[in-house]
């Protein structure tokens, strides 16, 4: 068996990242032509080496996974008893150093009083904000942890609402949380709070940001409280009672601490509060210091795979902040977004793609370069072989040099324009021995071709193309064969006829959109007809190419109407190879692509042979791209070689 070489194949480049883009989704282009489907399926694998929306979202998760492996928030309000523990007895310790020193009573009433402590938290955490610190130490330790749980159980943005009030001023504070918690009411009732509004920013300054809309700062509050909300969803109930009654304890009086749970009910009508446990399951207690910065860190994990979920296209990409992605995921994790988000406006930048109502779908100039990246990619992965290798016996009708040269391309018959070839090498390499040549220094003669062909690709789209895995090779192949066709031989006429039940022709704009047919039969009969048909039109020589994994199990009669039987019939039968001795009565050449080792579809492929005289072929798996464009260009160009065929 000889293998035909040729050399690589370069279309004309649109634009590295359009290209890129296009070469990616060539795939799922090819199989279903579905543009808005083939970009999703990108974003979920990413481009090139850089990571998807999938990689992404493991990641996350994986990241997730650390934490609440880790970490117990039931323990937590251990470390805090164990925090005050040890700041109660720094204080003791001073307290009894002091009345051994100087016998003041006061100090033996202060021990008297921390021994008097309550044991419940809370409880224990008010009494000693109304203590008077002997120990400067244990003191300044004491605030710590009162900042420190602040500002895990409070909220931060809660606790910036106080920038408005006069320091130390309770009732004003929850005064202003009240009135805040009326408006977000009213809001969340569809109410018109805009006169109640401006009198509220200007009773209270500075508390929302200046350009900030009413549902912007909402939405900023609610962050922040959805923190609290999973930290108190993830523990059991005696922890949380617990923490909540830490929680009216740390706010600093009873009316801040109803005005608290007012405004928090208040925020769970407009977000929607339904936080779920975060299914911590770890050992180790959460630090004070960790608390807040932790529950911040998982509350920002799920807000980012919410949106990486939600990004379905790759414009929607463009609401993530990417800054969030870097701080979280790293900085390839925020360039593959970035790049991802741009497919879209490479590809409308390169007219591959128009959008039609919402819709985004393959311009017809992208589905002719999907085929020149199909070919090369047959050229670069040695289907096709180095350069040079294709020996041609005859250049046609009418094929007399014209004077003029060119480059070469994939397809021309290889007449070397031999000083122009050199010519190139030594302005792209300069003088020197030995002399390199790179196939973009090829240059052949121009000719003017005034041959012409006629080839109808007929292709199988029953059922059992998919079911084997032979549909996209064979897609694949016909958008290939035709932008070889139009690119190396405008002249010739060719076009696709898809089979199944029935057969039909498909522009080839329209292939990438061609998908198999959810019926049963193969019709051979109907698409050797319209073949025929359409080679009527066409002086010179023609071929049918019919690519098939099946035997004939359907047929036409006299009627019109379509006839299905498995096995076949002999009366479908008769009529197919009655179609086969048609076309070859009309000196239609028909080479037979056979995609299945069924004996019955061997049968009839030699009856096919043995009456039109033409080919048949078995590629194996990967080959059919290799076998029918070394047929169809052996057929073309006149080749002295014989194509790779299997009889056995």
């Amino acid at each position: 068996m000889s293998t035909v070489r040729y050399g690589g194949v370069d279309p004309e480049p649109l634009g590295p990242e359009a290209d890129d883009v296009l070469a990616a989704l060539s795939d799922d282009l090819a199989y279903h032509g579905n543009l808005a489907s083939a970009l999703a399926d990108l974003l979920q694998r990413g481009l090139d080496d850089m990571p998807g929306l999938a990689e992404l979202l493991t990641r996350l998760r994986e990241r997730r996974d650390q934490l609440l492996a880790r970490y117990d928030p039931n323990a937590t309000l251990s470390r805090v008893r164990e925090e005050l523990d040890a700041i109660v007895s720094k204080e003791r310790a001073s307290r009894e150093a002091a009345h051994e020193r100087t016998q003041a009573p006061e100090h033996l009433l202060a021990q008297m009083e921390l021994d008097a402590l309550p044991y419940d938290i809370a409880e224990r955490l008010t009494a000693l904000e109304h203590y008077d610190f002997f120990d400067e130490a244990a003191h300044e330790r004491f605030d710590d942890l009162l900042a420190s749980l602040r500002s895990s159980l409070l909220a931060q943005s809660f606790e910036q609402l106080a920038s408005a009030i006069e320091a130390g001023d309770a009732d004003a504070y929850a005064a202003m949380l009240s009135d805040l918690a009326s408006l977000i009411e009213r809001f969340a009732r569809g109410e018109d709070i805009s006169d109640d509004l401006e009198a509220f920013q200007e009773r209270y300054p500075g508390i929302i940001a200046p350009g900030e809309s009413f549902e912007d700062f909402l939405a900023r509050l609610a962050a922040s409280r959805m923190d609290l909300e999973r930290l108190l969803a993830s523990v059991d109930d005696d922890t949380r009672r617990a923490l909540e009654r830490l929680q009216d304890a740390l706010a600093g009086s009873p009316a801040i601490a109803e005005a608290m749970r007012r405004l928090g009910e208040a925020l769970g009508t407009i977000a929607g509060f339904d936080a779920d446990a975060m299914g911590f399951r770890g050992s180790e207690p959460l630090g004070l210091g960790e608390l807040g910065p932790v529950m911040r860190e998982l509350g920002r994990l799920d807000t980012l795979e919410a949106a990486l979920r939600q990004a379905t296209t790759p414009d929607r990409l463009g609401a993530i902040e990417l800054d969030e992605v870097r701080d979280l995921l790293g900085a390839d994790a925020q360039a593959a977004l970035e790049r991802l988000s741009r497919t879209t406006e490479a590809l409308e930048a390169a007219g591959l793609m128009n959008r039609t109502g919402g819709r985004v779908e393959l311009s017809p100039r992208a589905v002719w370069r999907l085929g020149d990246l199909l070919l090369r990619d047959l050229a670069r992965q040695g289907v096709l072989g180095p350069l040079g290798q294709h020996a041609v016996r005859r250049t046609g009708v009418g094929t007399e040099p014209n004077g003029e040269v060119r480059e070469w391309r994939f397809g021309d018959p290889f007449r070397l324009a031999l000083a122009d070839t050199l010519r190139g090498s030594l302005a792209r390499n300069g003088p020197g021995i030995p002399l390199r040549l790179d196939p973009d220094d090829f240059m052949i003669e121009q000719v003017d071709d005034q041959a012409r062909q006629g080839t109808v690709l007929a292709l199988d789209l029953s059922l059992s193309m998919p079911l084997n895995d032979t549909f996209l090779p064979a897609k694949r192949v016909a958008l290939a064969l035709a932008s070889l066709v139009r690119a190396r031989f405008p002249a010739d006429d060719f076009s696709v006829v898809v089979f199944s039940e029935t057969a039909r022709e498909v522009p080839i704009t329209a292939l990438p959109e061609a998908q198999w047919d959810y019926v049963y039969g193969t019709n051979i009969q109907h698409a050797l007809a319209l073949a025929r048909q359409r080679l009527r039109r066409v002086r010179g020589r023609r071929q049918v190419l019919l690519v098939t994994d099946g035997e004939p199990t359907a047929h036409a009669d006299d009627e019109g109407s379509v006839h299905f039987a498995y096995p076949p019939t002999p009366e479908t039968l008769r009529r197919t190879l009655a179609e086969v001795v048609r076309a070859t009565r009309e000196r239609i050449e028909i080479s037979v692509f056979v995609l299945a080792r069924d004996r019955g579809l061997r049968r009839f492929v030699e009856q096919v042979v043995a009456i039109n005289h033409g080919k048949a072929y078995y590629p194996g798996d990967g080959e059919l791209g290799t076998v029918l464009l070394d047929e169809f260009l052996t057929n073309r160009l006149g080749a002295a070689h014989t194509a790779r065929r299997t009889d056995s």
